[in-house]
Order: C-alpha cells, then sequence, then structure tokens
C-alpha cells in the first residue's frame, strides 16, 4: 500500500517544437521554475532543466544559437519519470540510485502514464509534512483507540466480577447451608427450594459465559451457521411463550402481532430465537412495570423478512444508541448499576444479524420507546413452494 500520493507542482508544459527563446524568457520571468517537461500527446519525452537550459543560452552566443530552435534540442530525454502513486521507498532508491540530481533539478510525475506534474524538493517537503500529519493523527486516533479498549476492558473485568460472583455466591451458599444442616442431622424441608434457587444461580452463571463464548466466537470468525427452515411467526410465538413468565414478573405485557406472511425463514433458527430472546428481554428489563412490549414481523417490498420488537420503554437518545452496540457496554451508567447484564445482548445480536446477511436496526427516543428491528435480506425468505430451491 502506497504511505501518500506523491504531491507535483501541475507546471506547463511544452511541446517538442517550441522555440528555446519562449522557454528563456519563461525560466527568467518565474525564479522559481525549476523544470519544464516536454510532451507528445499529453505523455513526457523529456525534461527541460533550468541551470542547464540558462547556462546554454546566457551566453552572448548562446542565445542568437539556440533561439530560433526547438527545445528538443536542449532537452534531456532520460528524465526521472515517477508514478503518482509510488510508495516513498521506492521514490528514495531512484532519486538516490538512478537520479542522483533529480531533487534538485527536478523530475517528471505521471498518473497512468500521462503527465501530472513536476516534482521537487519544495513539493517533496509537503508530501513529508503531510505523510507527518497523517501518521500523527493515526498515531492519536490509535491512543483513543487503546484507551477506549481499557476502558472497555476495565468496565468488561467490573461487569464480569458482578455477574460471575453472584451467581456463584449464591451456588456455594445454598450448597454450603444444605450441607451445614445435614451435619446438624436436621430434616430439610425446604431442600427443593434451594435447590431450584442453586439450579436457577448455575442456569444464570451458564448464560453469561455461553454470551462470552459465542461473542468471541464471532470475533474470532470461528461462528457457523446451522440453517433450516421455518416460518417466522412460528420462532415469534415460541419466544413470547418462553418470555411471558418474566414479563409477567414485571406486570408487562408481552404479546405476538405475527400472522402468516406464506415464507419460510432460512437461517441458523436457535440462532434467530437467541436473538429475538435477548431483544425481548432487554426491553423487558428496561421497561417499567405495566409498559407493553410487542413482537411483530413483515415482508418487505424486496422479499426480505422484519421481525421487530417494540417497546413504550424509556428509550434512549443518540449517544446511548451508539454505546449500546459495543461490546460489555450498557448504555447508561445508572442502568448498568441496576439491572444484571454482560453489555453483550445488543452487539451479539448485530453479529448475529450479519452473519445471516442481514442487519440490526435500532430507533428510540427518550420517554417514547425503543424499536429493534431484525432485518433478513430477500435471499433468505423462502416461499414454501419454492423451498426445494432454498438459498445457499
Amino acid at each position: 500500500m502506497h504511505d501518500i500520493t506523491l504531491i507535483s507542482a501541475p507546471v506547463h508544459p511544452e511541446t517538442p517544437d517550441a522555440h528555446c527563446g519562449a522557454v528563456f524568457e519563461r525560466f527568467q520571468a518565474d525564479p522559481n521554475l525549476v523544470a519544464i517537461p516536454v510532451l507528445s500527446r499529453g505523455v513526457p519525452i523529456g525534461l527541460l532543466k533550468r541551470t542547464e537550459f540558462l547556462v546554454r543560452l546566457a551566453d552572448r552566443f548562446g542565445r542568437p544559437l539556440y533561439e530560433k530552435r526547438p527545445v528538443s534540442e536542449l532537452m534531456d530525454r532520460n528524465p526521472l519519470v515517477v508514478d503518482h502513486e509510488v510508495s516513498i521507498d521506492s521514490l528514495y532508491a531512484m532519486l538516490i540510485d538512478d537520479q542522483r540530481h533529480a531533487l534538485q533539478e527536478g523530475f517528471i510525475v505521471t498518473a497512468g502514464g500521462l503527465y501530472k506534474g513536476i516534482c521537487t524538493s519544495h513539493t517533496l517537503l509537503q508530501l513529508h509534512m503531510k505523510r507527518a500529519e497523517r501518521r500523527m493523527k493515526a498515531l492519536d486516533e490509535a491512543r483513543i483507540e487503546a484507551e477506549a479498549a481499557t476502558r472497555s476492558r476495565s468496565q468488561f473485568l467490573a461487569n464480569m466480577s458482578h455477574e460471575l460472583r453472584t451467581p456463584l455466591n449464591a451456588v456455594i451458599g445454598f450448597a454450603d447451608f444444605i450441607l451445614a444442616e445435614q451435619a446438624r442431622g436436621r430434616s430439610l424441608e425446604n431442600v427443593w427450594s434451594y435447590i431450584s434457587d442453586i439450579r436457577e444461580s448455575g442456569a444464570h452463571l451458564l448464560g453469561v459465559i455461553n454470551s462470552i463464548l459465542d461473542f468471541t466466537k464471532v470475533e474470532a470468525n470461528a461462528f457457523t451457521l446451522r440453517e433450516d427452515y421455518e416460518a417466522p411467526q412460528e420462532i415469534i410465538h415460541r419466544v413470547v411463550r418462553m418470555m411471558t413468565a418474566a414479563a409477567r414478573n414485571k406486570k408487562i405485557t408481552l404479546r405476538a402481532d405475527a400472522e402468516d406472511l406464506g415464507v419460510e425463514l432460512f437461517a441458523d433458527l436457535q440462532v434467530t430465537k437467541q436473538m429475538l430472546i435477548n431483544l425481548v428481554s432487554n426491553a423487558i428489563k428496561f421497561s417499567p412495570d405495566g409498559a407493553e412490549v410487542t413482537i411483530s414481523q413483515r415482508l418487505m417490498d424486496d422479499g426480505g423478512i422484519e421481525i421487530v420488537v417494540l417497546d413504550n420503554g424509556p428509550g434512549m437518545n443518540e449517544e446511548q444508541l451508539e454505546l449500546v452496540l459495543q461490546p460489555f457496554v450498557q448504555g447508561d451508567a445508572g442502568l448498568s448499576r441496576r439491572h444484571e447484564g454482560t453489555g453483550l445482548g445488543l452487539p451479539l445480536v448485530k453479529a448475529f444479524a450479519e452473519a445471516h446477511d442481514g442487519r440490526l436496526i435500532l430507533e428510540s427516543q427518550p420517554g417514547v420507546g425503543t424499536r429493534a428491528v431484525i432485518r433478513f435480506p430477500a435471499g433468505r425468505s423462502v416461499s414454501r413452494e419454492g423451498r426445494d430451491y432454498a438459498y445457499i
């Protein structure tokens, strides 16, 4: 890859039959003019170098001798010609090894073989300054990214400390209590409730670990889709049944608005279900008691499928919308303190949607609610009649 496009000055060229006298006047009138290219149909064929040219014509016999002659007689017929996208290292090699005076006398810059301009020590200095500026900007961006990564890592460790310790402490605590009661010879009438709590804590811990492992697989490009066919409304109704208890605990109304679209979705069905569970879980978690969460679907004009999770919860501003799509980050520090979570739910949904060649779209307004859309491309929408010819 090239460091930067070579900077050149757009010096007006001459033709091979131009008179030397006219060129002499150009050099005399412009003391900053280092060299003039000679072109034939846009292609460089020579270079008129200031010092060499003026020495020839400055003598009292030189000007009368060459004034009416074509510049082709005094031009350098083998000048250094460099493409404007040449790498800096290659340019240095040319200047040092092949054309030791080209930097002082100037050399021709081309684009696609056609003349573009003249490069001199001044334009080369401009190039270096621009290159240094770009590198400083890149270093500054890298520093900002590194600082953000450090903050994200620290936040992740803080989240994980809470997310892993809480269920582990519950598992260990309930198990120790059962063992202690047994050692004292006491009967455990409520042992099944303790076992249920242990199982619930273990399931939560497993979910946290699975989320981390799934995201790691996605980042390492090691995630593989296991695709099959199913009507999207069936997936939606299954998710509603699974999440109804969680919604009821917060007195939230969870409903499906999913009529038969007449098509089947060709996707990783387990992953698709997990995407919806993540979106519905977020909607329930952050919505106040008595809110409503709806899952709907529609067939788009291009044949693709959209599945929408809509809530009328607190909503988010633009800054929060950007934050919630970053791994291990939640949209608000206050919410992060009040609600459990690894901050991987939405980033996983985004990554899973993109693995299906689709996308996640988030729309939200504070005080209004959030609309989360999983959009599958038309190639993953298969009519029941054409199922045998499904997207591969």
